[in-house]
């Protein structure tokens, strides 16, 4: 797999000016935001992603939070951007306590296994609606991501878990994100 040379594309550059403009009044989000893009990029930088930068995929989870739901809550969109980041104890430092708790509910399961998917969505589904908004947006990116994939088994198989486990969480959270998830899914094939 190769590895993105550069940190940013055009996407990432015009995706996080789409976010930053929602805040144009407000200085003090934009400068939390801007912190947690910063720090999160850093620590993603190492992560491969084939196509573009792996800050795209928090990036545009975000979006999916900022702009198709209209959520607005700065703490709840750093924790979006920092959810894979990993360095818990960086975060913890540098971020609010709530923020920092976000992050820690959002912690997957390293494992793959039905087990594991079974209890990390059964845990994701007792969280606060903040905590499942921030999983659906980025179920919801990978399953848009999804409708191009050269591998098509990749594809049925995030599918095929999207549909057990991501689909009932959605409609018990937000019926606008289960009926985009759907389409999305349905896109899948």
């Amino acid at each position: 797999m190769r590895k993105v040379e550069q940190s940013f594309n055009d996407f990432t550059r015009t995706g996080f000016a789409r976010l930053l403009k929602l805040f144009e009044a407000d200085t003090e989000s934009i400068v939390k935001l801007t912190r947690a893009f910063a720090l999160a990029n850093k620590l993603h930088k190492e992560q491969p992603n084939k196509n573009e930068p792996y800050i795209n995929h928090p990036l545009r989870a975000v979006l999916i939070l900022a702009e198709e739901l209209q959520i607005r809550d700065v703490e709840v969109l750093q924790a979006a951007l920092l959810r894979d980041a990993g360095k818990y104890e960086q975060i913890k430092e540098e971020y609010s306590e709530r923020t920092n708790a976000l992050v820690q509910a959002m912690s997957e399961a390293k494992t793959k296994e039905d087990k594991a998917l079974e209890d990390f969505y059964s845990r994701i589904s007792k969280e606060s609606k903040d905590v499942r908004y921030i999983v659906l947006a980025e179920r919801l990116d990978t399953a848009r991501s999804m409708k191009n994939n050269t591998y098509r088994d990749k594809a049925l198989r995030f599918k095929e878990e999207a549909e057990k486990y991501v689909m009932p969480l959605a409609r018990n959270t937000d019926e606008r994100l289960a009926f985009k998830l759907s389409i999305a899914m349905y896109e899948i094939r």
